[in-house]
């Protein structure tokens, strides 16, 4: 009877419509994991191949051979190593068309001449050129050359705007210039289209009032004897003999464009200077103190006490470290972050100085009262070279006072003027060694009158120099056949100038990547040396 039934149910289901069309309903695979069949199924699949294609052999798998173990270990060491040279070697050819494109790059190379510059790595060898040049302008001019004779040939120019002695001289950017003078004025002049543009202050007689009672109650604004200008060409600082420092916009368009008066000091200014690539600014007077400020704020920051005497002359560079000479035949450089300041002494014999020039930040020029023109090494309290009568002696044997110098930034080049009628230029070398530390006067351009103050143009294509009757601080040795005017003297032709420096700064760039891959391999060598060691 039990049989009877089962088999009517099988056929039942057999004749049920779903299982009509052929469809069998599969049933869901239970997750008993404790079972296991008899016999698994096999599939075959490409991506295994590929895999164990791909994948390097085990040592396990390769141990079934009949290669030793041993030696096996030993040849897949080889090829492991053998795989990591080609890496290398791959890399290293890839860094090497990475530093060629680097090299033939001109933001590379800008950015880097920008940091060496920053550094004060950076270094020209400028003198020989502008010696060549000058030579060869010359050999077209007669033997003895006169200031007129330069004049005729258009190699000076002088330009006329001061009544009196212009006393100092500075250049804004790359063609602006600011001069100021005894009769109170200051100009703006473009050196490339040789032309005044304005007068930033009048003469003292057009500044007075025209009613006769404010005219009794006038004061003169006093004699500018020193100024300085910011290196993004927009502040131009004055500095006078009534104390005051005088801040003018020299980008806008008006005339009298004053944006502040700093006071403070109890005697006249006789020097300012900027530091390098900021708004910082420094004044040097005859009451013995320097003051700080900074032009961002407009604000008085510190004075620097420790000159005996008067302060002559004032010069920073990158480095907040300015460094100033004044009569008391000291020069000083200002350590502003550790609040101190180291001495320098010229010798008993040596007068005072009454200009400066920083060359770098670690190396500087002074010109003295006696004629002698002395390079300094900040790390040395001596000079390291002086050079006695730099401009000649007069009648009496006494040198005649060097009464401006200047240089041109990390170069090779620095001029000196004084009465004696010539601008001299010379060959500074500062080298590491003490043979390769030198002096060297390298030509001079004849000029008439006090030389009062020196600046150099960009890349010493030309110099711009204040000429007058009398020294900047007094009347005396007064010379009646001068004329009080502002000179333009070109000193290299602007045609060459541009490619002839850029091979010199690709050399440059060229030497400082040598020496600093050559240090690194020092490294590396000296680093494998105490491994081995080890």
């Amino acid at each position: 009877m039990i049989r009877f039934i089962m088999s009517e149910r099988r056929r039942r289901k057999q004749q049920s419509p779903s299982n009509a069309g052929g469809h069998v309903k599969r049933m869901k695979p239970s997750m008993n994991l404790g079972a296991s069949n008899d016999k698994d199924d096999h599939i075959d699949s490409s991506s295994d191949e590929e895999d164990s294609a791909g994948r390097e052999p085990s040592l396990e798998e390769e141990s079934a051979d009949d290669e030793p173990l041993e030696t096996k270990k030993v040849r897949l060491a080889r090829e492991y190593l053998d795989k990591l040279d080609g890496a290398s070697a791959t890399s290293s050819s890839e860094s090497d068309e990475e530093d060629d494109d680097d090299e033939q790059d001109p933001t590379a190379r800008r950015l880097q001449k920008a940091r060496m510059k920053k550094e004060g790595t950076f270094e020209r060898a400028i003198a020989d050129r502008v010696f060549r040049h000058v030579e060869s302008l010359q050999h077209k001019l007669p033997l003895n050359a006169t200031p007129k004779d330069w004049i005729s040939g258009g190699h000076v120019h002088l330009f006329r705007g001061h009544d009196l002695t212009p006393t100092c001289v500075a250049l804004s950017g790359e063609n602006k210039a600011i001069s100021g003078s005894k009769d109170h004025s200051v100009i703006l002049w473009d050196v490339e289209n040789q032309r005044r543009i304005t007068k930033v202050t009048e003469h003292w007689k057009k500044s007075q009032p025209t009613s006769p009672g404010d005219q009794k109650k006038f004061r003169t604004q006093g004699q500018v004897l020193a100024v300085a200008c910011s290196d993004d060409g927009r502040y131009a600082a004055v500095g006078r003999r009534n104390a005051t420092v005088q801040i003018f916009d020299i980008r806008a368009k008006a005339q009298y464009n004053l944006v502040h008066t700093f006071d403070g000091h109890k005697g006249a200014v006789t020097c300012l200077a900027f530091q390098s690539g900021t708004n910082d600014l420094f004044s040097g007077s005859d009451d013995r103190c320097i003051r700080h400020y900074t032009l961002n704020e407009m604000m008085y920051l510190e004075t620097l006490y420790g000159h005996q005497f008067g302060v002559a002359a004032i010069d920073c560079l990158a480095r907040e470290r300015p460094i100033s000479v004044g009569v008391d035949r000291t020069a000083r450089a200002w350590k502003l972050a550790e609040d101190t300041h180291l001495i320098f002494r010229g010798g008993a014999k040596i007068q005072a100085a009454e200009s400066i020039s920083l060359i770098k930040d670690e190396w500087f020029l002074t010109g003295h009262q006696d004629g002698h023109l002395s390079m300094w090494l900040t790390e040395k309290k001596k000079a390291v070279v002086t050079i006695e009568h730099s401009h000649g002696a007069d009648a009496n044997g006494i040198g005649r006072p060097v009464v401006s110098v200047a240089a041109l930034r990390s170069s090779d080049l620095v001029v000196s003027g004084s009465c004696d009628g010539f601008l001299r230029f010379w060959n500074a070398q500062t080298g590491a060694r003490l043979h390769e530390r030198s002096l060297e006067r390298a030509f001079e351009i004849p000029l008439d009158g006090y030389i009062n103050a020196v600046a150099f143009g960009p890349k010493a294509r030309f110099c711009v120099a204040a000429i007058g009757q009398e020294h900047r601080l007094g009347r005396w040795a007064r010379i009646p056949g001068a004329r009080n005017r502002l000179a333009i003297i070109n000193l290299r032709n602007p045609d060459l100038v541009d490619a002839a420096d850029a091979n010199q700064d690709a050399g440059q760039i060229e030497m400082e990547n040598a020496e600093v891959e050559s240090a690194q391999s020092g490294d590396d060598s000296s680093a494998a040396g105490g491994s081995n060691s080890e």
